[in-house]
């Protein structure tokens, strides 16, 4: 490239560094302040309260189904009672006059507040996670408050008071109700010694010799989620969304990608704040259903699937849109939530119950407690193709951790690892460029002397290759093969709650970038010292590396340092340690070699 060249890749690179900064102090105006959802209180017994945030209200989403209803005595099918779009079905005490009552289920990892007001889960408090990273901060509590988890939609009466019975070790609660309309519902949750509620309902018709009760399509929500405070997010990574498995050897799959196409699609005059989709798309069957962020997910599985399930997506509010109705903003998932839509058509007419089996994982993306699970509910953690190689790795870091607590000092320890692994093919692939260096000459010579007939140029140097055994290919064998194992950690430590809030030596974060002088520099920037140093470790082994093959092509090579330092500088720390302590490695095994010849020389 000439100057001219250089110039416009030096001021591109330079808007690409500065961008997502500049990105961010532009806008941050346009930002509304995120809503903090109130503290829930705690306690073992049943507290009333008269706060608003302790009455329950459950929300009913707008919904096409039929709601709970006598059967006529003459036997014909009864009309179907439905709501149109955009508006909520008839509910029977949907706001309780009395207030909620609140129990709470704890075991040593996790404390879950349950409301009398429709059987709902209302809050989870993780024990063994900070929500912040001083050492002080309360323990991750995941609010439903807004929409509580595990309520009951298209029932009749389902949102109302019940009576409520709690074990004597802590670890139950028996709910019972009976609807005006007839409906027995008797709910029992049960907290093992992990994350996972059990739960078991029946619904029974409460009384004798009355008519028959058609219940139609029913909806058990999940509460929704949203981003913790302090994350950083990465573009073009979803972290928020919701998860679906179908029957019949399907694979999971993820529609967080998708929900900002959902709010576009929506044929209105402007884009709504909320969404609501029928997954999967082709209507079928699930076996369950997940709701998650970066760190944590809810997963709710029933005996024998749903179904079907409802995602739903809230976007945030930009203060443009009240002033100006032409206003589009871009799309930002700012919370998401999810329904499964149990099979319709249950009667009830005698004594016999309609029984539903539960399983319901509220807590951590942490691979050792979603392996546990069965119907592949760790798949969650979407650790995409190279999954197996992903599995390998993290078992291994955590395996060092237990070692040396430290998770820097196990991801160094792990590069070592797999540097040793792949010590033959890289030693192999060194010597074949330096192979290819001592016949640059000769190479050179070709170019020159065939540089009007490219294809001849080409053959003749393939066969100077075949004459002195070189495999041009095997030079670059190194990198390429290193690709799946450096994906399949990026995917790992991208979200791996165990680097949440892991510090080693100046870093205080190894899951997010160092921010150092955060607010302090110019443009919002902050300052991160690995990609630095990577940056200068990479340009110190390309130098060490022996020059072959195209000189355009080494060129171009010379501004991979550059491109690297872009796309890394905003990574996990976790991740630029790892990349950062591979250059170091390649640059020990190259000045070893480089000693070695000159010993022999």
């Amino acid at each position: 490239m000439n100057r001219k060249d250089m110039a416009v890749v030096a001021v591109l690179v330079t808007i690409l560094i500065l961008w997502p900064h500049m990105d961010r102090w532009i806008v941050r105006k346009f930002f509304p302040e995120r809503w903090a959802p109130p503290a829930v209180v705690r306690t073992s017994e049943a507290i009333s309260s008269s706060d608003e945030e302790a009455v329950l209200r459950p929300g009913v989403e707008p919904s096409e189904t039929p709601i709970l209803h006598p059967a006529p005595e003459d036997g014909t099918e009864p009309v179907q009672k439905t709501t149109p779009q955009g508006s909520s079905p008839p509910v029977e005490n949907e706001e309780p006059a009395d207030p909620a009552r609140l129990y709470v289920l704890r075991n040593a990892h996790a404390e879950y507040t349950f409301s009398s007001h429709g059987a709902a889960l209302i809050s989870a408090r993780l024990l063994d996670y900070r929500a912040t990273f001083d050492r002080d901060s309360e323990p991750v509590s995941l609010h439903f408050s807004e929409t509580p988890a595990l309520v009951w939609r298209n029932i009749s009466g389902a949102g109302g008071d019940f009576e409520v019975e709690a074990s004597a070790d802590g670890r139950a609660l028996s709910f019972e109700r009976r609807t005006p309309s007839g409906l027995h519902i008797r709910r029992r949750v049960e907290l093992g010694d992990s994350y996972l509620l059990r739960l078991r309902e029946e619904w029974r018709h409460a009384r004798e010799n009355a008519d028959p009760i058609r219940v139609e399509k029913p909806e058990l929500t999940l509460g929704p989620m949203t981003n913790l405070p302090g994350e950083s997010l990465v573009r073009g990574l979803a972290f928020l969304g919701v998860d679906t498995l179908s029957p019949g050897g399907e694979r999971v799959r993820y529609w967080g990608p998708r929900m900002a196409s959902w709010f576009k699609e929506e044929q209105r005059p402007n884009l709504p704040f909320t969404v609501r989709r029928r997954v999967p798309d082709t209507g079928r069957a699930v076996d369950w259903v997940a709701v998650k962020n970066k760190y944590f997910v809810q997963i709710l599985r029933p005996e024998g699937g749903a179904e079907g399930a409802w995602a739903e997506a809230k976007r945030l509010r930009f203060p443009e849109e009240e002033i100006n109705p032409a206003f589009r903003p871009r799309i930002e998932i700012a919370s998401t939530g999810a329904a499964l839509m149990f099979r319709g058509g249950a009667i009830l007419a005698g004594a016999e119950p309609v029984v539903h089996e539960m399983e319901f994982y509220v807590g951590p993306k942490k691979y050792a407690e979603l392996q546990r699970l069965a119907y592949h509910q760790a798949d969650v953690m979407e650790f995409g193709m190279w999954g197996g190689i992903g599995k390998i790795l993290l078992s291994t870091l955590n395996g060092l951790y237990r070692v040396i607590p430290n998770y820097g000092v196990a991801i160094i320890l792990l590069t070592i690892l797999i540097r040793i692994v792949f010590w033959p093919i890289t030693h192999r692939g060194t010597q074949s460029m330096k192979r290819m260096q001592e016949i640059q000459p000769l190479v050179n010579e070709i170019r020159a002397k065939f540089k009007d007939n490219p294809q001849r140029q080409q053959r003749e140097i393939m066969a100077l290759y075949k004459e002195h055994r070189i495999n041009p290919v095997s030079g670059c064998l190194p990198m390429l093969i290193q690709i799946p194992v450096f994906i399949a950690l990026f995917v790992v430590l991208r979200s791996a709650i165990e680097l949440r809030f892991a510090p080693f030596l100046w870093v205080r974060d190894l899951s997010e970038p160092e921010n150092l002088l955060a607010g302090r520099l110019p443009f919002g920037l902050s300052l991160n010292l690995l990609p630095l140093i990577m940056t200068a470790t990479q340009i110190w082994q390309q130098r060490l590396t022996p020059q072959a093959g195209d000189p355009s092509q080494q060129k171009l090579m010379t501004f991979m340092p550059i491109i690297m330092l872009v796309f890394f500088y905003n990574f996990a720390s976790g991740l630029v340690l790892y990349w950062t302590t591979n250059q170091c490695l390649m640059i020990g095994q190259q000045l070893i070699q480089r000693h070695r010849v000159g010993r022999k020389a």
